[in-house]
């Protein structure tokens, strides 16, 4: 969907506020699905020469798995944003690919709009997905959690078994000249 900024248009330097739903499609992250509920992006929206600002919060929800135990997991996302976007008319873009590669990266780059509305899935789906955790996790921890972490603990440090380090002679090296 897209985000009619036509108040803002008429009336220069002035905040409007503003409310926009958005659905993001499932993204394949590391190998895993995840599945995003319904995206709000809402806050102000100010237009000042050719840029918009837009100021406010994301908020939703992201579906994964939990790492341990492969359980669903529903993580809340909660973001807050400040993004600027520069206005651009079709004449200025056919003279920006006109000058090559670069100005074509550089624009690519650039949040840009072009009339009165403003396409935001991309920022959507970048402020969701920027603010994902590494791992989904059980909260509160499951039991496959906890047994990783025990696993995990109970291991050999690198002093007690050297050789099984990927730079054990690295390791017998520094050992050897500290005892000299």
């Amino acid at each position: 969907m897209l985000l009619d900024i036509t108040a803002a248009i008429r009336s220069q330097g002035v905040e409007h506020p503003f409310t926009h739903l958005e659905t993001i499609p499932p993204q394949e992250i590391f190998g895993e699905t995840i599945r995003f509920g319904e995206i709000r992006l809402s806050g102000t929206f100010c237009l000042e020469d050719k840029t918009l600002r837009l100021k406010g919060e994301l908020t939703g929800e992201a579906c994964g798995k939990c790492y341990a135990c492969l359980s669903p997991v529903r993580y809340t996302l909660h973001v807050p944003f400040d993004e600027t976007f520069r206005q651009t008319d079709r004449r200025e873009v056919l003279a920006e690919k006109a000058k090559g590669e670069e100005a074509e990266t550089f624009g690519e780059e650039r949040l840009v709009f072009e009339g009165s509305r403003v396409e935001l899935s991309h920022l959507a789906l970048t402020l969701a997905v920027l603010e994902l955790p590494m791992r989904f996790r059980c909260e509160p921890e499951c039991g496959a959690q906890t047994a990783l972490r025990e696993d995990y603990s109970s291991h050999a440090c690198q002093k007690e078994l050297p050789d099984q380090h990927p730079f054990s002679a690295l390791q017998q090296l520094l050992t050897k000249d500290q005892e000299v």
